[in-house]
């Protein structure tokens, strides 16, 4: 359970899990955000992919990807009140990084960090 949503929205994202195509559990994914967002030190460090699909169901995914997949397909309250437990989160990344000048425009604006101070 992401703290902070309702059981409507709970209800929401457990029925977008339950989607064949779906890229894994929600609440793992705010997990590993809030984890990045809140990692010791003065910058965000990422930390190496070094696990394979069959036992870390976000191999090779970014997690916040996963968690803006979550507020386009949920409906617009649902989708609301997602953005609003992740606007700290995503506001401390934003804070302990710096942007990636060569990032590609167009790319979501979490993948335009740079990733080591």
């Amino acid at each position: 359970m992401v703290p902070g949503l309702s059981g409507r929205t709970l209800a929401g994202i457990a029925r977008l899990e339950r989607r064949p195509s779906w890229p894994g559990p929600l609440f793992e994914a705010w997990r590993r955000w809030r984890a990045l967002a809140y990692k010791p030190g003065p910058w965000v460090m990422y930390a190496e992919d070094d696990c394979c699909a069959c036992c870390d169901p976000f191999a090779g995914a970014d997690v916040r990807e996963v968690l803006e997949a979550a507020c386009l397909a949920l409906p617009r309250r649902a989708a609301r009140e997602l953005r609003a437990v992740l606007a700290p989160l995503d506001a401390r990344f934003l804070a302990r990084t710096l942007p990636d000048p060569f990032t590609p425009p167009g790319d979501p604006w979490w993948t335009g960090r740079l990733d080591s101070a």
